[in-house]
């Protein structure tokens, strides 16, 4: 039976159990055929089959959590999908992006349009949030993308009615590493949000503070 065939849609799993399955066995392999055919899937499935397109984009996702580099050059297979109508394709495509962002900068760059709609309109919160994970963590590839990334990540800190201000900072404190002339600006962000009402916004307003004094 190929991986394909043993993901939880297809084998009438209604957890994710069989995706994990799928992920465990691509990761133990050393060839890359099982990454190759679930990926290629991708491409056959769009447009037709949203639950197999969801459980592809989850292998993926489930394999770039502890093998980054090995999803990063299907990226550009994940990106038409952040545009797809069922919203469980759009967040495990935006999540497996957003764990290899780092490592294809350019590409990720160049959807920064995309990247900065989503955040500003999708209906999911959970899309909304991976999509800032996503330019965060491209933002530490090097300065030049850091500077890309800054100014959506400024604009992400009151999207949603700043749902999404913790991320925000976090990848503002990516952006600051990567290049320090942004820390002043960057310093009296930290500030606004240090009292906020979120431990978890003040968490990181606390971390992009640090960051900037450096």
């Amino acid at each position: 039976m190929s991986l394909s065939n043993r993901l939880s849609t297809q084998i009438g799993d209604k957890t994710q159990q069989g995706n994990v399955a799928v992920a465990e066995r691509i990761m133990a392999e050393s060839s890359g055929s099982g990454l190759e055919e679930v990926a290629a899937a991708l491409e056959s499935a769009a447009g037709q089959d949203a639950a197999l397109l969801g459980d592809c984009c989850e292998v993926l996702t489930k394999v770039a959590e502890r093998q980054p580099e090995r999803v990063a050059p299907y990226a550009p297979r994940l990106l038409p999908l952040l545009g797809h109508k069922a919203t469980r394709v759009r967040w495990e495509a935006m999540h497996a992006l957003a764990l290899t962002a780092e490592r294809v900068p350019d590409l990720m760059a160049g959807a920064l349009p995309t990247l900065a709609e989503l955040i500003r309109r999708d209906a999911s919160t959970i899309v909304r949030d991976y999509a800032v994970d996503a330019v965060g963590n491209m933002a530490r590839a090097g300065e030049a993308t850091a500077r890309q990334a800054y100014p959506v990540l400024r604009e992400a800190l009151r999207a949603a009615d700043g749902k999404h201000a913790g991320r925000a900072l976090s990848g503002l404190c990516h952006a600051v590493q990567a290049a320090p002339d942004l820390a002043l600006e960057a310093l009296q962000t930290a500030h606004e949000y240090a009292d906020h009402a979120k431990p978890a916004v003040r968490k990181a307003a606390k971390a992009l503070l640090k960051a900037a004094q450096r």
